[in-house]
């Protein structure tokens, strides 16, 4: 764990090959689990402010053992920041997929897959750069390919993938106008060559634009154009998610372990997730993932703190409780039923008429006097949570359109009566579990509720973790400017006390650092 870019992807990489190192067992397998890592990186991480590698998904890697020996491994991803796809903040780009295919595809790649210069596409943010920037990431899709090739893609399934992220490209430069015969919506006459191109490889691509979203609701509102401009993003969003969840697939055929099940396996597991961050604007996505920090951070201090002294209170030692910062109370505002923050949301994403003004208004109302939560000033549509590593102002802008995850039933149906076969067969990434409610936005059914996912795939992995004897690792940013070789002793200091690492050499120093069974002591 640590800040967004203080080094747990790096270190991540470093473990695995450290314990593949200490293996020595089937050497095909162990190099098959460190070459993927080219493959996740390349989807599932992007340029931004604090990070020029940042992690936009979470990974569980499950190393699974026998007499020492490596047998298979399995990956588990969460929380894939999808919304990156079609919006970008000032200085942070798209996944590094896109920005390798415009550098590593060959003119008559490009022009088979109808891509066009990167500066046309809406989705796309960021300048190109140097040459030495274009080589070094024609360099990286040559990696990919090769990733590509080993975990076992079938040429045709790469040209599929690849056609796909093309479409998705051309789909996000469609926009919407009235027709004037009768006012309702459809395809601008000037971005009928986008539609086009976008399903030139992709059918369902068209067919999900053509109409489907918009439907003919009179009179025309700028609402009505929000919703077709919205359901357009949903299509590019779930259309990236599933080709990221086929690669995890495959990825997971791969490195399956081949052994009979009556064999008992023992495991190591890894878990690499996005740091905490907190950038000039802070929306949804940044909630999400400071959450799944604060929830890491209550864990740590179960683990080194709570379980640590009472098993010194069971024993009857002599012992002066050491006093940690608890991040209880924030975990209680932000998950508490049925008023916590997250609930709130919930309530509101569910009536139609709801705003993300009069989400802000609830919480101001209802957490009024909480030492952790603190309104906006001045007309700023938002709030600020305090969380264990510091003070979020959250931008409100968009917070129940994204919890509401807006994908229309109908445009299901196309992805499933698809004629691309990857579009067909693979679960949409993050299908929302089927216990979840629906609710009715206009008129029609759309999918509930994100958040509600996410915290269910939170809870998922928390039980992992409490089941676990666990080691942590704790990654320390050296400084703000991404650069290296430089410590800046006030950064560093702030991470040691936030979280909660001075604390813990005061509990390792007066603790018992070696605590052997009866059984061991006395068979020694």
């Amino acid at each position: 764990s640590g800040e967004s870019g203080a080094g747990k992807t790096e270190s991540t990489k470093l473990l695995l090959q450290h314990i593949m190192n200490l293996c020595k067992g089937n050497s095909q397998l162990e190099q098959q689990i460190l070459q993927v890592n080219p493959l996740l990186e390349a989807f599932g991480n992007a340029q931004t402010v604090m990070n020029d590698n940042s992690s936009r998904f979470g990974k569980y890697i499950q190393l699974r053992f026998q007499e020492n020996t490596v047998q298979g491994a399995k990956l588990s991803e969460y929380l894939l920041e999808k919304s990156r796809v079609v919006q970008q903040d000032t200085g942070e780009r798209n996944f590094h997929i896109f920005y390798y295919m415009f550098a590593g595809l060959s003119s008559e790649q490009k022009e088979m897959y109808g891509l066009l210069d990167p500066s046309f596409y809406r989705y796309i943010s960021g300048r190109f750069g140097t040459q030495e920037v274009a080589e070094r990431w024609k360099h990286k899709y040559q990696e990919v390919c090769n990733a590509l090739d080993m975990v076992g893609f079938q040429e045709q399934e790469q040209v599929d993938m690849q056609a796909i992220l093309a479409g998705v490209l051309s789909l996000g430069n469609v926009t919407f106008e009235p027709e004037e015969s009768n006012g309702c919506l459809k395809v601008s006459e000037a971005s009928q060559g986008w539609l086009k191109a976008a399903a030139v490889k992709v059918d369902v691509l068209s067919q999900l634009v053509c109409g489907v979203p918009c439907s003919p609701v009179k009179p025309f509102s700028e609402l009505q154009l929000f919703l077709c401009a919205d359901a357009r993003d949903s299509i590019a969003k779930v259309a990236y998610g599933r080709v990221f969840g086929w690669i995890v697939c495959k990825i997971n055929e791969l490195l399956a372990e081949n052994v009979s099940p009556e064999v008992e396996l023992r495991e190591i597991g890894i878990l690499d997730i996005f740091g905490f961050e907190n950038f000039a604007v802070n929306r949804f996505e940044q909630l999400c993932i400071n959450l799944a920090n604060e929830q890491l951070q209550h864990f740590f201090n179960h683990h080194i703190f709570q379980l640590e002294q009472a098993a010194y209170k069971e024993e009857g030692l002599p012992w002066e409780t050491i006093t940690f910062n608890n991040n209880e109370p924030i975990l209680n505002l932000l998950l508490a039923k049925p008023l916590g923050l997250l609930s709130l949301l919930d309530e509101q994403s569910a009536f139609p008429q709801a705003t993300d003004k009069t989400f802000v208004d609830k919480l101001n109302s209802s957490f009024k006097g909480n030492l952790h939560f603190q309104p906006a000033r001045g007309r700023v549509l938002g709030f600020s949570i305090i969380h264990y590593a510091g003070k979020v102002q959250y931008a409100a802008e968009g917070f129940l359109e994204k919890n509401r995850d807006t994908l229309p039933a109908n445009i299901r149906g196309l992805f499933i009566n698809s004629v691309t076969p990857l579009l067909i067969h693979l679960p949409i990434h993050h299908e929302p579990r089927p216990t979840l409610a629906r609710v009715k936005c206009g008129h029609e059914a759309r999918v509930k509720l994100l958040q509600d996912e996410k915290t269910h795939s939170l809870m998922v992995l928390m039980e992992r973790m409490y089941s676990a004897n666990p080691h942590f690792v704790r990654c320390i940013k050296p400084n703000s400017q991404k650069e290296p070789g430089v410590l800046d002793n006030q950064v560093v200091l702030l991470q040691l006390r936030y979280n909660g690492l001075l604390e813990t050499i005061r509990i390792r120093r007066d603790g018992f650092s070696w605590r052997p069974s009866f059984e061991e002591f006395a068979e020694r």
